[in-house]
């Protein structure tokens, strides 16, 4: 039996699970909900009583807990890495102190303090959020940093789940270099027909998912009350058009 991730829309594509020994990357541009659903993995299984192994790099470590607990992830289950690096020893002191910590974000210190897990750390879900910092530090080190990732999830039989903003020129290059190395891809992204209509609905869609039969279609989505909910969006515009209507606004009439 797989992992769970907690977001309905995936897990009905994936009825068992994410196989044990996946990578999976999560990647759209800023702002569209990667760390939302990376966060819901985590949770998940933490709720299931799996281990969890959270590497912060794009948020304060304490916050990434806080947003775990809101979860229902139970903190006795989750360790929690501290990468996001303060510019300066002054303002290291003003973070709050967490045992485990990366010095630098980049590659060789992310791969590093993975390895440092892999003796005891069994039937988990390690999460990084995000590779921005690490591939940007580290150019030419995302083929390493994947098949670390694949050797780690296979070694422990767990899963590892890493986000990205594409939205950034020298992530979205090195990225298309390693990108073959995840098993499974999420892509999320703001809908850009809608977004031409003025209405800002994101959608998602599982783009690769080896050996495993998932449609390949987009789904929108919304967060509502801390769960992703699909989305009908011919229904949405049906209702929009007839409330329009109900105005004296005929859509599609040009004057």
């Amino acid at each position: 039996m797989g992992f769970k991730t907690g977001i309905d829309p995936v897990d009905e594509q994936i009825p068992d699970g994410i196989p044990p020994g996946y990578v999976v990357l999560i990647e759209g541009f800023l702002g569209v909900g990667k760390t939302f659903f990376a966060s819901t993995i985590a949770a998940t299984a933490a709720r299931a009583g799996a281990p969890v192994l959270f590497f912060a790099i794009d948020a304060l470590a304490d916050e990434v807990l806080e947003e775990l607990k809101s979860h229902g992830g139970p903190a006795d289950r989750v360790i929690v890495v501290d990468g996001f690096v303060a510019p300066g020893e002054r303002l290291a002191k003003l973070k709050p102190t967490f045992r485990h910590r990366l010095e630098t974000p980049d590659a060789y210190a992310l791969v590093n303090k993975l390895a440092e897990f892999a003796g005891d750390f069994r039937g988990g879900v390690v999460v990084v959020d995000s590779l921005n910092e690490v591939l940007i530090r580290s150019p030419g080190s995302a083929l390493d940093v994947f098949r670390a990732f694949k050797i780690f999830a296979r070694h422990t039989d767990s899963i590892v789940v890493a986000t990205a903003h594409t939205d950034v020129e020298e992530v979205y290059g090195v990225l298309a270099t390693s990108v073959h190395l995840a098993d499974v891809v999420i892509q999320i992204e703001v809908d850009p027909n809608l977004e031409e209509m003025g209405l800002y609905v994101r959608r998602m869609r599982i783009s690769r998912a080896r050996r495993l039969k998932v449609a390949h279609d987009w789904i929108h989505f919304e967060i509502v009350n801390g769960r992703v909910a699909e989305i009908d969006v011919k229904t949405m515009l049906k209702m929009l058009s007839k409330q329009l209507r109900e105005l004296g606004i005929e859509v599609g009439q040009r004057r």
